[in-house]
């Protein structure tokens, strides 16, 4: 087969020294990529099958490329404009008879050809490769790089004929070239191939074919990782906690040399084969949390490092001798240097360009002089990534070195290292980190910028609707933990996935292009939704009269945040809509086209579709039905009946309870008193009896003393709403009954416990309600939601607001435990609602202002007393 693919190439110009390139037909190239890179290669011959003919004509069209070989070529697969001869190469000539066929060039057997005998520094391959730019240029390979490659691998791992390797990498790669093809080729080791690539056919290739080696990219681990924790976390938290000291243990004794994780964790090594010897990943950066837990579960996953222009890989783990987060050592017979290493803000280890030297490194760039000159000095290959050695000289890369960003302030950042730190939330799914000036033009108004991608797979299985104030908090949080030079200042979230190339590494300079473009016309930092052409049964859908009914309150909702509504919209990020908006629009729709949409599911309500489908399904089966003169939304809402016995309860007092908590409450106090210094006024302002509310800004954990400070009048007659994080289940759940607190999730289950406040209201007892809905991130008050507003307009109960400071600094967020700290509270006088017959949008939000302005003031007085207080301490003891 071999010779007679080479005599018909010979016969085409492609002998000794002639560039031959070849096509996986699975990977999707414009006619304009192929033309640029056979035009720049010179290549005699491409090989192509039927289906991508057409594409592959257009390709060749007015180029020297003497052949397209395909298999199979029908007859009428051609295109008459594409059967001019032109030369006797056949340029544009898709004819059987010219050997386009394979079949037809075994057939005609090797007809007495010679192979040629190439010198080691022959070119060998010549691998285009662009990395995150669109500047591809033609890497060299000679023989000698690629036997200098398989011997260094050889030195490292042991490849035979019993062993069988998993090729899914496209061939146009250098680690697929080397690892499924090359390196196998010449040891007698079989490959697998899969004709359908997907996740179900992987695993079963890997259970079932008996592989022992498998090179891929770290999104395979990732998958992997993602369905071992995804099925973990159905069987609850008993077997997810078990697991977790599983792997504890087990990494305790890998440090004595004993790997139990076959016994431990034998299901997860089955799905990944039960004769796998080698796993190696490389091509991208390999998170180090999900190498640990790999490694926890007793499965190395040889991390590796190398480029196109090193014939593959230069550093690797070795087997047994995993260092997690390196790409450990250099392989044998390559030779290794840092240069030009620079302290870094952190006190960690001075990191500079990596440069490598050995046979595995390229001849040059394919007529690019200037190009190969910029990176090969005296020998050395300078990679253009950064990194540092360890003691053990195990090479640890930070970044690239065009990728740094320099800030104004003249600190180094590396992007990376910044992306990794935030991608430790499970709610962002991709993050890319870039410069960006609030003030085109003005460098002191740089920052660092993100785009954020969130993991919507995972916020629908949680139930979280208010995915941007979800990752706002953990973005925040996260924050806290990284030097200040490192936080993000600001960030879009975008719906599509990142742009990547083949090797899975992010598109940086296309993502940056669409960053500032959005910037220009003023659409930076908003939400980025991906507009693709909407399908038939989507156009179908639209052109429905309920649903266009249903459109048009979607559009009056929706306020114009764009042009046209689409039915992939996701209500909070294109329209814009915050959860008590939804709530109001579900009850629009129902009003006006009928129907009753379960509480429970307005959690997995995201889209525009989701929405309508919804409400017309309901509408469908007689749930409700449309009323001639509909009701506020939430006037309709509140009055709906309420049958959580939890919530019934708030009818009753349970005088035991309440005298063993008041009691717990006043020794809280007095320890309050003593160790934070605490300091209230105020409390004349309280109303003798409910309904009201107390409304706080909210700093941390400790601010629920604000209830030990009531008097018995008030404190028996308070209620609160808690999430089932905290309260959901065994003790704390009878806590919570105790304590009268509600258990609801706020984000899924608005509507209930909106209800729930409104009914303890009515009951005139008094809700404990925090506006902000979260704690603070850095002691500052953030957004007031609405829902006192609404509560105390439609229950004509005044607000009592209270502003707290200190709370934040002695029990911050981002640390597990308090410390002494001076804490300050102050009540303020009741705001009284407008009438209920006045509720209305307008209302709730001015009602709103007035409650976050009220207690905004009163908190910025408490800091001055507090400042003022502090400066006059430090004067007298001077």
């Amino acid at each position: 087969g071999r010779r007679r693919l080479s005599r018909c190439g010979d016969k085409n110009r492609s002998g000794n020294g002639n560039a031959v390139p070849e096509n996986r037909p699975e990977i999707l190239f414009t006619a304009a990529n192929k033309s640029s890179l056979l035009n720049d290669s010179g290549a005699a011959l491409l090989f192509c099958d039927a289906k991508h003919l057409p594409v592959a004509a257009e390709a060749v069209a007015g180029l020297n490329v003497g052949l397209v070989m395909t298999s199979a070529v029908a007859e009428q697969s051609t295109s008459p404009t594409h059967r001019t001869e032109r030369d006797e190469w056949g340029t544009q000539v898709y004819k059987p008879t010219f050997a386009s066929d394979l079949d037809a060039i075994f057939a005609a057997g090797s007809q007495g050809f010679t192979p040629a005998s190439p010198s080691p520094d022959d070119l060998a391959a010549l691998l285009y490769t662009s990395g995150t730019t669109a500047d591809p240029k033609g890497v060299m390979l000679t023989h000698a790089n690629l036997v200098g490659e398989a011997n260094s691998v050889f030195g490292v791992i042991s490849i035979g004929p019993s062993d069988a390797l998993l090729g899914i990498l496209p061939m146009f790669h250098v680690l697929a070239q080397m690892a499924n093809l090359f390196l196998p080729l010449l040891n007698g080791a079989r490959v697998v191939y899969l004709e359908t690539l997907n996740t179900t056919e992987l695993l079963r290739a890997l259970q079932e074919r008996d592989i022992t080696v498998f090179c891929v990219v770290p999104q395979f681990f990732y998958l992997i990782h993602e369905k071992i924790f995804k099925e973990l976390n159905k069987r609850g938290k008993f077997t997810l906690s078990l697991v977790r000291t599983l792997m504890a243990l087990n990494r305790g004794l890998r440090r004595m040399s004993i790997n139990a994780g076959r016994i431990f964790f034998g299901k997860i090594h089955a799905t990944l084969g039960k004769r796998m010897r080698y796993l190696v990943t490389g091509g991208s950066r390999f998170d180090t949390s999900i190498a640990r837990d790999f490694y926890s579960f007793g499965i190395d996953v040889l991390n590796a490092y190398g480029l196109t222009e090193t014939s593959g890989g230069a550093f690797v783990n070795l087997p047994g001798h995993m260092v997690i987060g390196s790409v450990g050592p250099p392989l044998p017979g390559v030779e290794a240097k840092i240069v030009d290493p620079q302290p870094v803000e952190d006190g960690g280890p001075a990191a500079g360009e990596i440069t490598i030297r050995g046979a595995i490194v390229m001849k040059g760039y394919w007529n690019r002089p200037e190009a190969t000159a910029e990176v090969l000095r005296d020998g050395w290959l300078f990679t253009g990534d950064l990194g540092y050695f360890d003691a053990g000289g195990n090479l640890f890369i930070t970044g690239r070195r065009k990728e740094v960003i320099v800030l104004a302030n003249g600190k180094n950042v590396y992007p990376e290292e910044v992306e990794a730190h935030y991608q430790k939330s499970p709610l962002v799914k991709e993050l890319y980190v870039m410069a960006l000036e609030a003030r085109p033009g003005d460098s002191t108004s740089e920052r660092l910028h993100g785009v954020i991608v969130p993991n919507f797979e995972l916020l629908r299985e949680r139930k979280i609707v208010n995915s941007k104030e979800a990752i706002r908090f953990e973005i925040q949080a996260l924050s806290h933990k990284i030097a200040s030079t490192k936080r993000l200042g600001s960030y879009d979230i975008w719906q599509e996935d990142l742009p990547r190339t083949t090797t899975r590494k992010l598109k940086r300079f296309q993502i940056e292009k669409k960053v500032r473009d959005l910037q220009k016309t003023g659409t930076g930092e908003a939400e980025v939704g991906a507009e693709k052409p909407l399908t038939v049964e989507e156009q179908v859908w639209i052109e429905r009269d309920d649903v266009k009914r249903a459109l048009a309150i979607v559009r009056e909702a929706a306020r114009n945040q764009v042009a046209a509504i689409r039915p992939d919209h996701n209500l909070e990020l294109d329209l814009g809509l915050d959860s008590m908006q939804r709530v109001e629009l579900l009850t629009a729709l129902e009003q006006q086209l009928g129907g009753d949409v379960p509480e429970a599911q307005l959690g997995e309500i995201y889209t525009v579709r989701d929405l309508v489908d919804a409400v017309l399904a309901s509408a469908e089966q007689g749930e409700g039905g449309a009323k001639a003169a509909p009701a506020p939304a939430w006037s309709a809402i509140l009055s709906e009946p309420v049958t959580d016995p939890e919530v019934l309860a708030l009818a009753h007092h349970n005088l035991f309870a309440e005298i063993v908590f008041f009691t717990m409450g006043r020794l809280i106090y007095l320890f309050a008193l003593d160790r934070f210094h605490f300091k209230m006024r105020g409390l004349d302002n309280l109303p003798e009896k409910g309904p009201y509310l107390l409304c706080s800004n909210h700093q941390s954990y400790l601010d629920i003393l604000m209830a030990a400070v009531l008097p018995w009048r008030v404190f028996r007659d308070t209620f609160a709403l808690g999430t089932s994080d905290i309260f959901g289940e065994g003790f704390m759940r009878r806590l919570a009954r105790w304590l009268r607190v509600v258990v609801l999730d706020p984000d899924a289950n608005l509507v209930p416990a909106m209800r729930a406040g409104a009914y303890g209201l009515s009951q005139r007892r008094i809700l404990i309600l925090y506006p902000e809905g979260e704690r603070t991130n850095n002691g500052n008050p953030t957004i007031f939601r609405r829902g006192a507003a609404i509560l105390s307009i439609h229950e004509q109960a005044p607000i009592v607001p209270i502003a707290i400071e200190g709370f934040y600094e002695a029990w911050p967020r981002h640390k597990k435990f308090p410390k002494f700290n001076d804490l300050r509270l102050v009540f303020g006088k009741p705001i009284q609602p407008p009438p209920a017959s006045a509720a209305s949008e307008a209302e709730y939000e001015q009602l709103t202002a007035k409650l976050k302005s009220t207690v905004v003031e009163m908190w910025e007085e408490l800091r001055r007393t507090e400042n003022n207080q502090q400066s006059a301490e430090i004067s007298a003891s001077r």
